[in-house]
């Protein structure tokens, strides 16, 4: 541009009046290329695009008028783009088409491998889709519609080169998103993963390794594929055949000293506080996802927070999750189903909306036969006991609402069989054999039923640690309270005590109630052919010395009416002396009994009243240490006889007697028989 001549006196005349105009009415670049090469990353990133084809119609001056714009090309010979639309200079405004095939964006990943303990090798991303953005008072405004997929995608163990995480596509359909004008606003008509696989491990320290993809700037390097030592050395490779997951792994947390599994709390203490919020709050976005597909899912699971190490895999994960919300009032329908191990089928059904503000969850959840022998790394470590065989059945009902839990855990667990102790030092020393035992009906069964109720907001509430602490402590009736769970279960109530039948003091018969509670042992004993019974008769001295005494009278009251009935009965025990008898048998007692009596004047047995006469005979028969015993074992012998109607006998067992009332406790009879189940 020329410069102005200045002429003396007169203003130089304005450069704005001078400015260039112009107009092009189109621009064409093509079958050119472009070549970046980024060198601040910790490697170089490189962007090849050949071809690269530009198309401008309507480029004037004017930066408030529209510019069509037709841009494709081919990424690093692999994906292509193309764009279409109009864009406006200032402000800026722009209305485009944007198509994208498989655009290889792994390629990114130096930019963010620093924050990554995962490598991401590949990675391509497609779609087709409208976008506008916009500046609307300095602000701006971004409107994303359409559909895109993720495919090819592979993570990679940064250190190990192990497969962390892939899957073949994850599309999102009927997209709609905007950005900038007052909260996110997000809408996915559909949502589909396809053909993907997880490598989840728990470490030896309790982590999980899920929780390490993200890295510090100033953390070493950790394996996500590899289990690290209780030092954080990696150990052991992982299997080399991912053929899928396991239950979901117990929550990632420092391993408790309580010998519990991993993820729960012990009864009574806090669980973990969440994160502190911060200090800025995030404005909420706005979001509903429309019907959400998986198919040909896997995950491989390990645990090595136990000794010796647990994998377990589910395969086939197929399912959908219906349309949910921040704002939706209707929960999602949920169904999924899967195979753990290859064999055991998993199927989970019900619905959810966990965007809510308050997240609503109402799910069942069952899984079949899973094959108990995977878990003997768990029995062993927290029991002894390895597992040899059996099968496990989950049925659970959860239901979240309005922050309240409610659920319902039905387990079944069939033919469960256990090995030879083994020591560890983590394992209970409750007799778990016997409460197995205790739990399995006669068809080899353990089936129960472990309620669950608490609130989220309370933070001693930790739902994994409630529903073990639940069966745990099943197990520990059953192995402390026997009896307990039998009167339950076999409709003797909760106040009869079965651990022991009362006799009258002095005698070895069975009353019509000891009868009633051997009857319910017995059928408990039919119905657990696991159990064994032990008898230990039992003595008072302060009673049954007394008692003895009366029943010795007794017997030789009903000895004589034994002489007027012959041979017909069997023994003096079966034979009822009638009250108007008893005295006309009580003379004839007395006058056999051979102990010194009193006399008249003439040295004859002086005749005396009935209470007199049973008074002398019963300060005349001596009770030695060795009649009570003998009373004791005849107790112990007579429920014997009772049981083995009922019961093979060669799982009823007459122990050593108990001479004395010492550790009766509970507010029974003290002449007794004590039952105890091995």
């Amino acid at each position: 541009q020329p410069k102005p001549e200045v002429v003396a006196g007169k203003p130089p005349a304005s450069s704005t009046a001078q400015a260039c105009k112009y107009r092009i009415a189109s621009v064409a670049i093509e079958n050119t290329q472009l070549q970046v090469e980024d060198d601040t990353p910790p490697s170089a990133v490189k962007l090849a695009v050949a071809p690269l084809n530009l198309h401008l119609k309507d480029v004037s001056s004017d930066l408030g008028k529209p510019i069509t714009l037709d841009l494709d090309g081919t990424v690093n010979h692999k994906g292509s783009f193309k764009i279409t639309g109009t864009a406006t200079p200032t402000p800026l405004k722009a209305n485009v088409h944007v198509v994208t095939k498989r655009i290889d964006i792994a390629m990114m990943d130096p930019y963010v491998t620093s924050q990554l303990n995962a490598t991401m090798t590949n990675a391509a991303l497609s779609m087709n889709a409208a976008l506008d953005i916009a500046t609307v008072r300095n602000n701006l405004r971004v409107n994303y519609r359409g559909d895109a997929t993720l495919g090819s995608v592979r993570l990679l163990d940064k250190l190990t080169n192990d497969s962390f995480m892939r899957w073949n596509a994850l599309s999102a359909s009927r997209i709609n998103v905007e950005i900038g004008a007052g909260p996110p606003r997000v809408r996915v008509g559909a949502l589909a993963l396809d053909d993907f696989y997880a490598r989840v491990i728990l470490n030896a320290s309790g982590r999980i390794n899920l929780s390490d993809i993200s890295a510090g700037p100033q953390a070493p390097p950790t394996s996500l594929t590899r289990p690290e030592s209780a030092s954080g050395g990696q150990i052991a490779p992982a299997p080399t055949s991912p053929t899928a997951i396991a239950p979901a792994p117990p929550a990632a947390q420092a391993p408790p000293a309580t010998g519990l599994p991993p993820g729960t709390s012990p009864p009574g203490t806090a669980a973990p506080s969440p994160p502190a919020a911060t200090t800025g709050k995030p404005i909420p976005a706005d979001i509903e996802l429309g019907q959400i597909t998986f198919t040909g899912g896997r995950v491989n699971y390990s645990d090595n927070f136990i000794k010796p190490n647990y994998s377990a895999n589910l395969t086939d994960i197929t399912g959908k999750v219906g349309a949910f919300g921040t704002s939706s009032t209707s929960p999602a329908d949920v169904s999924l189903q899967g195979q753990v191990n290859g064999s055991s089928p998993i199927d989970i059904n019900g619905s959810m909306n966990p965007l809510a503000p308050m997240a609503f969850v109402d799910l069942k959840a069952k899984a079949n036969g899973i094959e108990l022998t995977g878990l003997t790394a768990y029995s062993t470590k927290y029991t002894g006991y390895p597992i040899v065989k059996g099968t496990l059945t989950v049925d659970v009902h959860y239901l979240l609402n309005q922050g309240n839990l409610t659920a319902d855990n039905h387990i079944f667990i069939d033919q469960l069989t256990f090995g030879d102790r083994v020591q560890s030092p983590t394992a209970t020393n409750l007799p778990i054999r016997l409460a197995v035992a205790l739990m399995k009906n006669s068809r080899g069964e353990i089936d129960v039923r472990v309620p669950v109720s608490g609130s989220l907001s309370d933070p001693h509430f930790s739902i994994g640690s409630v529903v073990l602490h639940a069966f745990l402590n099943l197990i520990v009736k059953a192995a402390t309270s026997p009896f307990s769970l039998i009167a339950s279960a076999f409709g003797g109530g909760g106040n009869v005590d079965l651990s022991h039948v009362e006799f009258a003091p002095g005698l070895g018969t069975l009353t019509p109630d000891s009868q009633n509670r051997l009857a319910i042992v017995a059928k408990a004993l039919q119905d657990r052919p696991g159990l064994r019974l032990n008898i230990s008769g039992r003595v008072d001295p302060a009673f049954d010395r007394e008692g003895l005494r009366e029943a010795i009278v007794a017997r030789q009251v009903r000895a004589q009416k034994i002489k007027d009935v012959g041979d017909k009965e069997d023994s003096a025990d079966s034979i009822a002396v009638a009250p108007d008898e008893y005295d006309k048998y009580l003379k004839r007692a007395y006058k056999a009994a051979d102990f010194p009596k009193p006399r008249d004047l003439i040295g004859l047995d002086k005749s005396l009243p009935p209470d007199e006469m049973k008074k002398l005979m019963l300060t005349n028969t001596q009770v030695t240490d060795k009649d009570l015993e003998q009373l004791a074992n005849a107790r112990a012998n007579v429920v014997r006889q009772w049981m083995s109607k009922k019961v093979d006998s060669s799982r009823l067992f007459v122990v050593a007697p108990k001479l004395d009332a010492k550790g009766i406790n509970d507010k029974g009879k003290t002449t007794r028989a004590d039952l105890s189940l091995q």
